[in-house]
């Protein structure tokens, strides 16, 4: 775990563009004496990086600290969720849970800029964690402030707490709704001079090809976001975090104690799902992957860690947790080493083929690299062997366990085959 931090801190490449160049030059502008920024993005995830701003400045390494803030959020998180879930999950599972989080799926390509999403993830699944295992205090705080910087995620939070609710028959399920709320207002009303304006009225994209582009707000019909969001070659969860379609096996018994903190990142996530499924911009814009829903990375890596260390029995099922394996690995080392690699088409005349990127699989960022011919650097060799060999060793398990499997089956069948009937006019 060490030693992948150091490489996500020194080795991963860093920057700042897009939402969090507008961020950070907001934050920039007010500490020199500014107003406050009236920037429509929330600042209430990016406000904490104001420290690594003020270290940075003596030796103009400003944006060397700031486009590190998310690793440190990372970091921070892990050990959150370390501390919260030892004692209820298996060691071995709870080890591999958090080395395939930072090394596996999307969660290591946020880790490379200035988002907001890393701080919401880290914070909203880490409160939830917190809340389901008793600490419903700190879950509050941590959820408060984690789905005010994200506000579409409040749909999947009061999800979550409705569930809670319901479940525990307990009122305090409201206490994370009405922090979240009362701090996203408050943010509107310091920055906006009103608390209902967001800052996102009339926001829109560029007018293409596409019958509903260009449409301002929730304008995106939810029946082709969704499935868009769940399915597509370049922003679908299905090859982005396969992890959370493995609900089978033995695996799941190693979940058992902690089912209620999987079911509410599950629901949070669902709601999320629906909320981004239907605003113009599902797709997160041009960037890697979907980025809104980076928060899918905690309940697929937990899913597929109980799955590697308890492999099923079966040669099916053994053999769909192995590809999720491989693909959720691929999914980290893209992320981390190609990027937006050979996306250049999909932005010329306005975005007018944008969709390419989406939905088209040579499109996709997942396979571009091979497509076009990806080149690497020896920092990405240092990131490639990490997270090849971390994965290797965390597998075992289950390459055991399929390898014993295949010979089994493979024994039965040849076995069946020698005492076949004879083949007769």
């Amino acid at each position: 775990m060490a030693i992948g931090l150091l490489l996500l801190f020194f080795v991963l490449p860093h920057w700042i563009e897009g939402d969090g160049r507008l961020r950070f030059d907001a934050l920039q502008g007010w500490l020199t004496g500014g107003s406050i920024p009236s920037t429509k993005f929330p600042l209430i995830g990016s406000a904490p990086s104001i420290p690594l701003i003020l270290l940075g400045r003596p030796g103009d390494s400003t944006e060397f600290w700031v486009s590190r803030y998310n690793v440190i959020v990372y970091a921070a998180g892990i050990g959150g969720l370390y501390l919260l879930l030892r004692g209820h999950l298996p060691n071995d599972v709870l080890g591999t849970f958090l080395l395939l989080l930072g090394t596996t799926g999307m969660l290591p390509n946020s880790l490379t800029g200035f988002g907001a999403e890393t701080f919401s993830a880290m914070t909203a699944g880490t409160g939830l964690a917190a809340w389901s295992t008793g600490r419903w205090k700190t879950g509050t705080v941590l959820l408060g402030v984690g789905v005010a910087n994200l506000p579409a995620s409040f749909v999947g939070l009061a999800l979550a707490m409705c569930w809670w609710a319901w479940r525990m028959k307990r009122v305090r399920a409201l206490a994370p709704l009405a922090l979240s709320a009362g701090l996203w207002l408050l943010e509107n009303t310091l920055r906006h001079k009103s608390p209902f304006a967001s800052g996102y009225e009339n926001d829109h994209g560029f007018r293409t090809l596409l019958p509903y582009s260009g449409l301002p707000g929730f304008s995106y019909p939810t029946f082709f976001g969704v499935p868009s969001l769940l399915f597509s070659f370049g922003k679908g969860l299905l090859f982005f975090a396969p992890g959370l379609f493995l609900f089978f096996g033995r695996g799941l018994e190693a979940l058992r104690s902690v089912s209620q903190t999987l079911t509410l990142w599950l629901l949070y996530l669902a709601g999320m799902v629906l909320v981004y499924g239907s605003w113009w911009a599902w797709y997160g814009g041009f960037t890697w992957g979907p980025r809104f829903l980076i928060f899918a990375s905690l309940p697929a890596s937990l899913l597929l860690a109980a799955q590697v260390r308890r492999p099923p029995r079966s040669l099916l099922a053994a053999t769909a947790v192995l590809a999720a394996l491989v693909l959720s690995l691929w999914v980290g080392i893209d992320g981390q080493v190609f990027g937006r690699f050979a996306q250049a088409p999909c932005q010329a005349n306005h975005y007018n083929l944008e969709a390419f990127c989406w939905y088209v699989p040579e499109f996709s960022v997942l396979w571009t690299p091979f497509v076009f011919g990806g080149q690497l650097w020896w920092p990405h060799y240092i990131l490639i062997a990490y997270a090849v060999g971390v994965t290797a060793y965390i597998a075992c398990p289950l390459l055991r366990q399929w390898a014993v499997t295949l010979r089994s089956d493979l024994g039965l069948a040849w076995d069946a085959y020698r005492r076949r009937a004879s083949w007769r006019f």
